[in-house]
């Protein structure tokens, strides 16, 4: 089910929140888009666009590195969307003689502008978000074998276009080139889908004559003589995006240096290295929680630690981890001790063992865990151990890792039960908010399918608060 913009006191919010970032351009009296990682009012104005798409996305039931790629695309969107509305109202803040005009004589004009994107647009984009969601999450679960193809279908009422009507039933196998460009939604509020049917029920079409069909239903060329539709020519699950790549927000000025900053964050700058030596990738967009560059080391760059795991140090701001065989022989602690350990540092930084939102869920689960005397945490901890002896037995250092990190989720929570870290850790003032933040961010972007499978509620509320904490 889904939530259209009227209905929702989130997207009528975004127009106070447009308002008041119009507001902050007009004291400010210029516009760069570099201001969009510095001026609260911007951040806030991207943020909670990101937040609309995302409801879209988590509307569905969609696996966690579909999801992941989809909030990212739908974040960038968001930050190319505040760029495009603050540059086009940067261009009327001066008069002819260059001098900055009074917010009274551009209040007007930038009600017009806030309304045509954070509530015209913003509709339409929300649209197009549920279908490009939805699709994505269909296009997963397509088989990749030979007893079924993919079929094209349309709403089947009188709202359908006509070009999109001469796609109905059009049949292909999956690896058709016609899915590259034609997979719905073809256009704004496009209703069409795609289903799977069974190869020998239904006849295969012609794949030259279908991409000609999908050619002309997106083509309409202005008077500028540009194709208006060809933006729509993508497949959100194959690309794991939501908009498409060539949106117009894409084409303004200024775009492309929004795209990097939104991107890069401070990503540490041996991540590369680190990446080509353990075979992983890490996801680029989890490093804009941090504040400030921070350093990634395999040594103790304060000569008087004496610590040989990994860290993170508050005072010097830099990140040890030891480039060993424990990655080398886990793919997956390659990638989470960065999470992991960032997490650390990211928390230092913006506050996040403070925030509420931390506090109310361990409190939460503490209490459900806690139940008929501490039944359920009892029953985790036998079988993290008993799901840990296998682990060693089999030699799946993977699964080792998972639930150490599951079983230091439950330690934090009561330290009593569970292992990792130490009693004496946690009875440290903040260090069980600490790595549960850490295990936090560990788990919404590395995944942990240990930590999902014996604490399912816990571990979807951590990856939902996971994504609260960034727009913090």
């Amino acid at each position: 089910m889904t939530l259209a913009p009227s209905n929702n006191k989130a997207f009528k919010q975004l127009l106070n929140t447009g308002e008041s970032a119009f507001k902050r351009l007009h004291e400010i009296g210029s516009y760069k888009p570099e201001d969009l990682k510095t001026e609260k009012a911007y951040q806030e104005l991207i943020n909670q666009t990101f937040e609309a798409f995302n409801f879209a996305i988590t509307d569905n039931d969609i696996p966690e590195v579909m999801r992941n790629a989809l909030q990212d695309n739908a974040r960038l969107f968001g930050g190319l969307k505040t760029h495009a509305q603050l540059f086009e109202a940067s261009k009327l803040l001066l008069d002819d003689k260059g001098n900055l005009k009074p917010f009274s004589q551009l209040s007007n004009e930038y009600d017009k502008l806030n309304i045509t994107y954070n509530k015209n647009y913003l509709e339409a984009e929300y649209e197009f978000a549920v279908g490009s969601s939805q699709m994505a999450a269909k296009w997963n679960e397509f088989a990749d074998n030979d007893r079924y193809e993919l079929q094209y279908r349309t709403a089947g009422d009188n709202r359908v276009r006509a070009e999109h009507d001469a796609l109905r039933d059009i049949t292909l196998p999956k690896s058709d080139p016609f899915w590259n460009s034609y997979t719905p939604p073809n256009g704004w509020n496009c209703r069409c889908t795609v289903v799977e049917v069974l190869k020998e029920k239904f006849e295969t079409s012609d794949s030259e004559k279908a991409i000609a069909a999908g050619e002309k239903a997106t083509s309409q060329i202005g008077k500028d003589g540009k194709n208006r539709l060809e933006i729509f020519r993508f497949n959100p699950g194959a690309q794991k995006v939501v908009f498409p790549p060539a949106h117009p927000y894409t084409k303004v000025k200024g775009a492309n240096e929004v795209k990097v900053e939104i991107e890069k964050g401070f990503v540490p700058k041996n991540i590369d290295n680190y990446e080509k030596k353990f075979g992983v990738k890490l996801d680029r967009s989890f490093f804009e929680l941090l504040n400030k560059e921070t350093t990634l080391t395999e040594v103790n760059l304060d000569k008087r630690v004496r610590a040989t795991g990994a860290y993170y140090h508050p005072t010097e701001n830099y990140v040890r981890i030891p480039f060993d065989e424990r990655k080398q022989r886990s793919k997956w602690n390659a990638q989470s001790i960065i999470y992991h350990e960032f997490g650390h540092a990211a928390d230092w930084q913006r506050g996040f063992k403070n925030q509420k939102e931390v506090t109310d869920l361990m409190q939460k689960h503490k209490k459900i865990f806690a139940k008929n005397k501490n039944q359920q945490f009892k029953e985790l901890d036998v079988k993290l151990r008993q799901m840990l002896y296998n682990a060693h037995i089999s030699k799946d250092f993977d699964m080792i890792e998972k639930i150490g990190a599951s079983a230091d989720t439950v330690a934090s929570l009561n330290s009593n039960f569970g292992f990792g870290h130490t009693k004496a850790y946690f009875k440290t003032a903040g260090m069980s908010e600490a790595e549960f933040i850490a295990h936090t961010f560990e788990n919404r972007y590395a995944g942990n399918d240990v930590f999902k499978e014996i604490m399912p509620e816990l571990y979807e509320e951590m990856i939902k608060l996971a994504d609260v904490l960034k727009t913090k």
